[in-house]
């Protein structure tokens, strides 16, 4: 299955492994307004391969 590159489809957990950092890591890149994950209607994050590009520079 092909993702857009802008498409939300990855949970925080995900991220955070294919990365090699915590998830606290990422909570606080997003509270520094470094990205800016979507969320569900229950409040989950999702993280686009845009968000995790702009995470590896």
């Amino acid at each position: 299955m092909e993702h857009h590159y802008d498409e939300p489809v990855y949970l925080i957990s995900v991220v955070a492994k294919v990365l090699s950092i915590h998830p606290q890591t990422l909570r606080q890149y997003e509270r520094e307004g470094l990205i800016e994950p979507s969320r569900t209607d229950g409040k989950i994050r999702l993280y686009s391969q845009r968000d995790i590009d702009r995470i590896k520079l």
